[in-house]
């Protein structure tokens, strides 16, 4: 895909929705206190910091990650084993959790910064990079032909909610979204998640 040299900022995607399953066997009117697991793949610490955010700012009540960490490591377990429902109950009982929060990365791309020096034909081509919107951010200065371009940052995210007695899957949810930088976007995804939980787990509040 070419875009035109001059550029508008471009809107982000603000209306995604993200792609919801919920297990209709599931009881979320247990589930009073809950735990947050590292993320597989890339940024997977920093998704799982955001995702805990979301859910304190939606009212529910998350055990703080440095103490997950430190049970996970007393333990030797990892967050890939939570599926497992003896793994899943032993955390809950060494946590105090009714589920677990698990994820994957399944994209992170930064955002980028770049000069595009303008060719003699005023309406210089630039290439769309990674599948990201490109926006203007002015020309440079004491470069009246050049114009700085930015590219927005990609994440993908997948999320479980796993009942630590049985070890199934209550709800899952994926997304792909935009934002001016990697935790924007992630906020971005994490917010639509909540917004997918609060009719069907009461734990949760309206934002």
């Amino acid at each position: 895909m070419r875009l035109k040299y001059f550029l508008p900022v471009l809107f982000l995607a603000g209306c995604a929705t993200p792609k919801v399953a919920v297990n209709p066997r599931a009881d979320f009117s247990g589930i009073k206190r809950v735990a947050v697991l590292s993320f597989s793949g890339p940024k997977g610490d920093l998704a799982a910091d955001v995702m805990t955010q979301s859910l304190l700012e939606h009212g529910a009540d998350v055990v703080e990650r440095q103490r997950l960490d430190s049970v996970l490591k007393e333990q030797s377990l990892t967050a890939s084993s939570a599926f497992d429902p003896a793994t899943a109950r032993q955390l809950g009982r060494l946590l105090g959790v009714d589920a677990l929060f698990v994820g994957t990365v399944a994209e992170s791309t930064p955002q980028s910064t770049y000069i595009v020096s303008q060719s003699a034909n005023p309406q210089a081509n630039v290439t769309q990079v990674a599948n990201s919107s490109v926006y203007s951010e002015g020309t440079v200065m004491g470069m009246p032909s050049a114009q700085l371009l930015s590219t927005t940052a990609n994440v993908s995210l997948l999320s479980r909610m796993v009942d630590v007695e049985t070890g199934s899957i209550m709800w899952s949810a994926s997304m792909a979204y935009e934002g001016f930088d990697i935790t924007s976007a992630m906020s971005g995804i994490t917010d639509a998640f909540m917004r997918s939980l609060t009719p069907i787990w009461p734990g949760l509040s309206a934002k």
